[in-house]
């Protein structure tokens, strides 16, 4: 198993303050980094926009952001068996058709929760962001492909991928609802800001429906405007399933069963 962490909103981290923040999630976490890469256009490629990721090191990179001449990067660690990597970083801007975000995968353990508070509350100190998941599922490149809504990755069965990546900016020019009026999902962690309170759950705004119930899980106060609402994984179908008919979840999607059919006449 592996968590997944994704953090949206972020176009205003300078990117070297990003490499930075690479760095300090591979030291909490206690895993080493073994390789680096920037992406690079490829000249002459098969479309227009092909890219590829050219390896270089530490330092190297380092340079190359003081110097401007690199933006989007990802940060490695390749061990043994863990296909096709067991842990990484990246730095996702709106070039080579992505979208601002950081992704990170790391594999799931239980000594990993208080690190992934750690690095939570690491992160804003440094970020200014409104949103960010982290999650679990089987395999690291789900973990990977979910983080930007790609690959048609989902976590749930009554869950939509493609209504997330219809929401996020670059060539789809979403309205990225996810920052304020909406929530993708709801996972064991979710960092959210004091607008998203502001959306109801049935007739209740949001942060008086979670403190209603423990079993609606916990909030930890991160600063004067973002949130960590914690969700055990036990009440995670039943929450998404109450708030997915409220319709505040972007990715829900009504079960067959649910949906109503037409007799015919």
């Amino acid at each position: 198993m592996y968590t997944g962490i994704a953090i949206y909103n972020s176009n205003t981290l300078p990117p070297l303050i990003a490499y930075e923040l690479g760095s300090l999630f591979f030291s909490i976490f206690e895993i080493p980094i073994t390789s680096i890469g920037y992406f690079k256009y490829i000249e002459n490629g098969d479309h227009t926009g092909d890219h590829e990721l050219i390896e270089v090191s530490f330092s190297e990179l380092k340079d190359r952001i003081l110097d401007q001449k690199s933006t989007s990067f990802r940060m490695y660690c390749e061990q043994g068996d863990h296909k096709p990597w067991l842990s990484s970083f990246g730095y996702v801007t709106n070039e080579f058709g992505g979208f601002f975000h950081i992704d990170a995968q790391i594999p799931n353990e239980n000594s990993n929760n208080e690190k992934i508070l750690s690095f939570i509350k690491l992160l804003i100190e440094k970020v200014s962001l409104s949103y960010g998941i982290i999650y679990n599922t089987d395999s690291v490149t789900k973990a990977f492909y979910y983080a930007g809504g790609n690959n048609l990755v989902s976590l749930y069965s009554y869950e939509n991928p493609t209504l997330f990546k219809k929401e996020t900016p670059g060539r789809f020019n979403g309205k990225e609802r996810y920052n304020n009026s909406m929530l993708r999902m709801i996972y064991p962690y979710n960092i959210i800001n004091n607008v998203h309170f502001e959306t109801k759950v049935g007739n209740v705004k949001l942060k008086k429906w979670i403190l209603s119930d423990d079993k609606n899980g916990s909030l930890i106060k991160l600063n004067n405007e973002l949130w960590l609402w914690k969700v055990e994984d036990s009440e995670l179908d039943k929450i998404n399933k109450i708030c997915g008919e409220s319709g505040i979840l972007i990715g829900w999607k009504t079960s067959p069963s649910n949906k109503k059919t037409r007799k015919p006449p």
